[in-house]
């Protein structure tokens, strides 16, 4: 201490009260008690992964997040720590709640954004056995995931729940479904709270050295409806956030926290709280794991194998001539969908060459030769021809039809960049088989032309009659099969049915036979069926 100094060193007892407002939304049909705490909103949220128990989804079905209870202070800590356990998987979030803590309700919104996570208001009827059951345990394989379904009616999402709603990133509640909101409710504890303070005077003036509480007591405590500046802006921050209107919050907070205001869809897709008018169960139906692209939360079942996703590039000539790409079936098909090589253009000389190559990349992958071409090299097309016989492929005439730009379009990269096979659908309308393309069809092992193609050799074959049919008798065609369809035009019943009594075609019928997208389900399943991500 300073010379000259006076220094004084006093212990004081300050008691003064602090009010402490937490604020929180009540269930409804709960009405806050005057001084007392609001009544239990029913067991806490719990949540659990739930796979579709729907008939003909295995092994491709789709999962999701059932969250079912009140939400209380401790939930996002929960909801975190199962996210921990669920990894990069994204599925829907299915709700039924009566709500609970506003505040926990924002957090849960917020970690809903923040993962992309759609949400519906939804119940899960649960198969074999249910979380609460007692005594139900899943087999090992399964990993803690139940089999069930979800039911609108019944379902749910009232007061806070109506705030972890707006986190989804689509948001769906059906007509059976009940979305409701009302007044946030504060209850108001009033506390004493004494502390002792040690302080010293140093020149007159006051220095706090320490401060410790050394009482707490309970004065008084209330309900409110009156909600301040503060929690007010931050509840319109939130739903801002959230891409939600003002109406919401102010339908809300227009009817009393004793009753309970149903919203209408038409009410909710105006106000942004909903993003369609579509029901819960488009998050979760088995339809989305049917389509070209699978919706995320489409699941391949435990031990199932998926193919690989790495596919050789389409081979396109600089000149004019054939190309070649390895082509997916869109359709309701995935995650098992027929596979085929769509060869167009012209047959030029190094065509049997693109074939080899590609066949070598695809390994022990057999798949369906589909091919058009009006012309060629009939030397090279014979060439191509002992390829597909080497190789034992299926060939049959078709148009490929692509869900985007096709291989030899400008600038085309085929479906989601290279490695990725290109999408499409194959049928009669549209081929055409001229010479080049006869020589190459009777190779294949299976045989097929639709009718209606145009078709033939040509008024002037440009290949020696010895030549071809001695070829022909090597691929087990008969030598007179060119005599079936001398002239180039369309194929008719009759002419198809020379065809095939000169064994051109190994059986009636169009490519469709070998590519159409129901085929993967069908016993024995066809070679050319691929499961992928």
């Amino acid at each position: 201490m300073r010379k000259g100094a006076r220094a004084v060193w006093q212990d004081l007892v300050l008691s003064f009260a602090l009010v402490i407002a937490v604020a929180l939304s009540l269930p409804a049909v709960a009405e806050a008690a005057k001084n007392n705490p609001p009544k239990d909103d029913g067991p806490p949220m719990r949540f659990v992964v739930v796979r579709s128990a729907a008939p003909g989804c295995e092994p491709f079905c789709p999962e999701w997040i059932s969250a079912e209870g009140a939400i209380t202070q401790a939930t996002p800590a929960a909801f975190k720590k199962f996210l921990k356990k669920l990894g990069d998987k994204r599925l829907p979030v299915i709700v039924t709640s009566p709500g609970g803590r506003v505040e926990a309700a924002l957090e849960l919104g917020r970690i809903l954004r923040a993962r992309k996570f759609d949400i519906g208001v939804g119940l899960t009827r649960f198969v074999e056995c249910a979380p609460e059951q007692k005594g139900c345990k899943l087999d090992p394989p399964r990993k803690g995931i139940y089999q069930g379904a979800l039911y609108s009616a019944g379902a749910y999402c009232a007061s806070a729940c109506s705030m972890m709603f707006a986190g989804g990133v689509r948001r769906h509640v059906g007509q059976w479904a009940y979305m409701g909101v009302h007044q946030v409710t504060s209850y108001v504890t009033q506390q004493k709270i004494t502390y002792r303070e040690t302080y010293r005077i140093v020149k007159g003036k006051k220095k706090t050295v320490s401060r410790k509480v050394v009482g707490r007591k309970t004065v008084g405590s209330y309900t409110t409806t009156k909600m301040g500046k503060a929690f007010r802006s931050k509840m319109l921050a939130y739903l801002q956030e959230m891409g939600v209107k003002e109406a919401m919050y102010e339908v809300g907070q227009s009817t009393p926290a004793a009753e309970m205001r149903q919203l209408a869809p038409v009410e909710m897709l105006n106000m942004n709280l909903i993003t369609s008018l579509d029901a819960t169960d488009v998050l979760v139906s088995i339809e989305n794991c049917r389509i070209a692209t699978p919706a995320a939360n489409c699941i391949l079942a435990p031990g199932q194998k998926l193919a690989s996703d790495s596919y050789p590039k389409p081979l396109v000539p600089k000149e004019p001539g054939m190309w070649l790409a390895v082509v997916r079936s869109v359709g309701a098909c995935e995650p098992d969908c027929p596979e085929w090589i769509s060869a167009e253009g012209q047959v030029d000389e190094a065509a049997p060459q693109r074939l080899e190559t590609l066949l070598k990349e695809l390994g022990d992958i057999k798949l369906p030769l589909v091919i058009s071409s009006s012309e060629g090299d009939p030397i090279a097309a014979m060439l191509m021809g002992r390829v597909v016989r080497a190789n034992g492929l299926d060939v049959a005439v078709g148009r490929t039809f692509f869900a985007g730009c096709q291989p030899n379009g400008k600038g085309c990269t085929g479906w989601q960049g290279d490695g990725r096979p290109y999408l499409g659908i194959a049928g009669s309308g549209g081929a055409e088989c001229g010479e080049s393309c006869l020589l190459v069809l009777s190779a294949g092992k299976t045989r097929l032309i639709g009718e209606g193609v145009p078709a033939g050799w040509g008024p002037s074959p440009a290949l020696d009659a010895p030549i071809r049919n001695h070829y022909l008798v090597q691929m087990g065609v008969g030598p007179k099969v060119g005599d079936a369809a001398p002239g180039f035009g369309k194929l008719d019943e009759v002419a198809l049915a020379l065809l095939r009594e000169g064994y051109l075609t190994t059986r009636s019928g169009s490519v469709q036979l070998l590519i159409d997208s129901g085929l993967c389900r069908t016993s024995p399943r066809p070679v050319n069926c691929r499961a992928m991500h």
